[in-house]
Formats: C-alpha cells, structure tokens, sequence
C-alpha cells in the first residue's frame, strides 16, 4: 500500500511568528553607507508586518545600522500627493540578500512606525 504526501499550505512552512502583507509599493529609502555618507535610494517595499519589512533595491553599499523608510500605502497610486496615507518607518537592517535578477533585499527590522 503506497501513502501519497500532500502538498502543505504556505501558512504551514512559514516561519514568521506575524502575519504579513505581500505588495509592490514605491519607497524612498534614506541612511548611511559604510564611510557614513547620507544616502537616498528608491526601492520597492515588498512585504510589511508588524514586526517589520522587507525592500528590494538596486545593488548598493551596505546599509549603516539605522534606515529610514517613506511609502505611500497604497497599490494604485505613485509615492507622490494622493488620498493613501503615508507612511513612515525607522528601523534596523537584520538581513540582506539577492533576488534571481541582481537586486538587493534588504529585511528590516521596525523600531518605530508612524502615520503622516
């Protein structure tokens, strides 16, 4: 008698300890790079929980331990004057990495989150 596997669920192999929500939204990114020189980068931010986010954006210098984060909360409109609300995050960066086209992910970790 042969026991066939079933396929898990998502949710079941997930290792995050809070939800998240997957999108594509434009953000502007500001820091430090490694020689201490502000910095200003677009990127996309693709997931957001409560605990934290994640970017993606064109290969740079290593991040500096605090980054700055403004993004429009919403799927249709661009990062400028609109009804969606802004939305501001300070935290620490915990992970980098490297999507299949060369891109950079950068994981950050939230240290605090307002509502412009």
């Amino acid at each position: 008698m042969l026991l066939q596997q079933q396929p898990q669920p998502a949710w079941a192999t997930e290792r995050r300890k809070k939800p998240r929500m997957v999108g594509s939204y434009p953000a502007i990114l500001q820091s430090r790079d490694a020689q201490g020189r502000k910095i200003r980068l677009n990127a996309t931010l693709v997931n957001i929980s409560s605990g934290g986010f994640c970017l993606v954006l064109k290969p740079q210098a290593r991040l500096d331990k605090d980054v700055f984060v403004l993004f429009r909360y919403s799927v249709t409109g661009p990062l400028g004057k609109s009804r969606a609300p802004l939305v501001a995050l300070r935290g620490k960066p915990i992970r980098f990495g490297q999507t299949e086209a060369g891109m950079q992910t950068v994981a950050v970790k939230i240290g605090h989150s307002r509502f412009l």
